[in-house]
């Protein structure tokens, strides 16, 4: 299974900020759309980073109140790791774990295409494996 498989079921739509948005505008996006992380692009749609909800915690032990008024380039994750629409889910998921992030845009050549997390991968994965095992299940009553 591949990452564009995952991108089929869950669509491509990515929300991105500007490195000099404020991390305030940041948590109301993720907040209003419901999401763990935003990619932060430049005006060229270059990613610079991802802002995440851990980066943001970090942020407010670190700097306290303060850091809502701080732009999200002072406590985004860079350099950023990205994977291809034809990576696979397994080897994606052993690169998030090994590095240990929960978020990867996925990139088509210099395109944002997309985003996944470690619960989209994770999900797919038990999905094939019931699928298999169903599939198996079948085999073996039809043989009897």
């Amino acid at each position: 299974m591949t990452i564009e498989a995952i991108l089929r079921g869950k669509g491509g739509s990515v929300f991105t900020l500007r490195p000099e948005s404020s991390v305030g505008d940041a948590t109301a996006l993720l907040a209003g759309k419901r999401i763990g992380a935003v990619v932060v692009c430049d005006a060229k749609g270059r990613i610079l980073g991802v802002l995440s909800e851990r980066d943001i915690v970090r942020g407010m032990s670190e700097f306290g109140k303060g850091v809502y008024e701080m732009p999200v380039r002072n406590l985004m994750s860079s350099p950023v790791t990205t994977c291809s629409p034809k990576d696979s889910v397994k080897k994606m998921m052993g690169v998030m774990n090994t590095k240990r992030f929960r978020h990867l845009p996925v990139v088509d050549g210099d395109e944002l295409v997309g985003i996944v997390s470690i619960g989209d991968l994770v999900s797919a994965r038990i999905n094939a494996a019931e699928m298999e095992m169903g599939v198996l299940k079948d085999i073996a009553f039809a043989r009897r």
